[in-house]
């Protein structure tokens, strides 16, 4: 009897190759469309679920995202001190420059230098030679103030040269430097203080050797070794007629908050003026990025959770109650007057900041210019008190983004979601290959029976026509 050589003995890859031999069905085809008809429901059911939770992590991430950038903005505003800038102007900056930080007050100076501080700079008396012959042995002690320290000279190197490096290259070296200047036949030692004030002059001792670094030596009984080029001074200004020294050009200590940079001295009796202001335009600054930043938080709510009917596509959080909890609570916060201002200004709307239809943000900037002008402090608390609006909205947003808040109680209950979606997913794969294999297997069998009795048939056809064969040669 003829047999089919075909086999499916190689697990589900072998059965399938082996379909349709008896049949000529394509089995493979047909199992697959089987599978797909009894599983559909599940698996569109599944993609959907997944879909619709990657869609809703996403959104919360988009509204975590910009309550952290509408909180950044807020930094800069939820506080009374935040509004404390100053500006501060020289009235000739040829003179001196000034700069000013929260603690100075509003005010107006008249500003009077008659010295600057300068730092000591001495040049040697003229010493034979390039610099390169040696002049002594021994240790040159310098003093740059209260500071010292030591170069020590041996034979090799006893040169001006040498000595120059020494200094400059002393890693305790407070601030002298050593430069040598030449001249025909001569060269002479230059020493400079980086420091300045009176307190900060140069001396220079030494010690042992054989006595040949004398002629360096600086101090109150050797004042003729060296020529004073310029001398250690403070510097001396007068503020409101008050008479301030300093050991340096930058002022700090003066006004309380300023620092003023010395340039020049001014003409005798004729003081330059100084005027420290509220820096408003700094505040308004930022408040325009406040209002900026909280107009593309809305614009982010709204995305997600409005229903738009012209496309009929609903946002991702359209409905949900963390969403509409933030929303409501910003707005709210926004259209209320702050309590602990007792004045006609003490909204935002006061200061000419109008929500819009779409729950958007309006400034008004001369309103509000105007506000600062009248009542620089009033709109300060109406913004930064702790009742204030900035404040009181920046204690919100600070909630909304800490762990075991609304929102990171969505993100948990999403992400285990996610988790029950994908074991689903596998659940639905399983399934799905289980009823494959019960289908592959009644098709092979199937299979094997069509196949067989094709064979049986195409046996007892030829046996039929052999004995025909027979009884007709008989």
């Amino acid at each position: 009897m003829a047999t089919s050589t075909t086999s499916a003995t190689s697990g589900t890859g072998g059965v399938l190759s082996s379909l349709g031999v008896g049949s000529g069905i394509d089995i493979n085809s047909l199992v697959t469309q089987l599978v797909t008809a009894e599983t559909q429901p599940d698996t569109a059911r599944v993609a959907r679920e997944s879909s619709q939770v990657a869609t809703q992590l996403t959104a919360v991430g988009q509204l975590k995202g910009a309550l952290a950038t509408f909180q950044s903005a807020l930094s800069s505003i939820n506080s009374q001190s935040d509004f404390q800038v100053k500006s501060a102007t020289s009235a000739d900056d040829k003179i001196f420059t000034v700069s000013a930080n929260s603690a100075a007050a509003a005010g107006k100076y008249q500003i009077e230098i008659s010295r600057l501080a300068t730092a000591q700079q001495l040049r040697s008396t003229p010493i034979a030679g390039d610099g390169t012959a040696t002049i002594g042995t021994g240790s040159l002690a310098l003093t740059l103030g209260t500071k010292s320290f030591i170069v020590n000279v041996d034979d090799t190197h006893a040169s001006l040269n040498a000595i120059r490096d020494a200094i400059n290259n002393a890693t305790d070296n407070p601030g002298i430097s050593a430069t040598i200047v030449h001249s025909g036949e001569t060269s002479q030692l230059v020493l400079s203080s980086s420091v300045t004030g009176a307190v900060n002059t140069i001396s220079v001792a030494t010690s042992g050797g054989n006595g040949g670094l004398g002629s360096l030596v600086y101090d109150a009984s050797h004042l003729t070794n060296y020529t004073q080029l310029q001398g250690a001074q403070d510097a001396s200004i007068k503020i409101a007629g008050v008479t301030v020294t300093s050991a340096k050009n930058a002022v700090t200590t003066a006004i309380d908050g300023v620092t003023l940079n010395l340039l020049a001295t001014t003409a005798a009796d004729t003081p330059v003026s100084l005027t420290v202001a509220n820096d408003t335009n700094t505040v308004i600054n930022r408040i325009q990025t406040f209002v900026s930043s909280y107009n593309t938080l809305q614009g982010v709510i709204a995305k997600l959770g409005n229903y738009d009917s012209a496309s009929q596509v609903a946002g991702p959080l359209l409905g949900d109650a963390v969403l509409t909890g933030i929303s409501t609570q910003l707005r709210r916060t926004l259209s209320s007057p702050v309590p602990s201002v007792n004045s006609k200004i003490n909204t935002l709307a006061s200061l000419g900041i109008t929500t819009n239809k779409d729950g958007t943000l309006t400034l008004d900037a001369s309103k509000l210019n105007s506000a600062l002008s009248s009542g620089f402090n009033t709109v300060s608390a109406v913004f930064g008190a702790s009742d204030g609006v900035a404040a009181v909205l920046s204690k919100f947003v600070d909630g909304q983004l800490a762990s075991g808040s609304s929102i990171d109680a969505r993100n948990k209950t999403l992400a285990t979601r996610q988790k029950q979606v994908v074991q689903q997913q596998a659940a639905v794969s399983a399934r799905q290959q289980k009823i494959k294999d019960r289908y592959t297997a009644q098709f092979t069998a199937m299979d094997k029976a069509l196949a067989t009795m094709q064979q049986t048939s195409s046996y007892l056809t030829q046996q039929f026509t052999n004995l025909a064969k027979m009884l007709n040669g008989s």
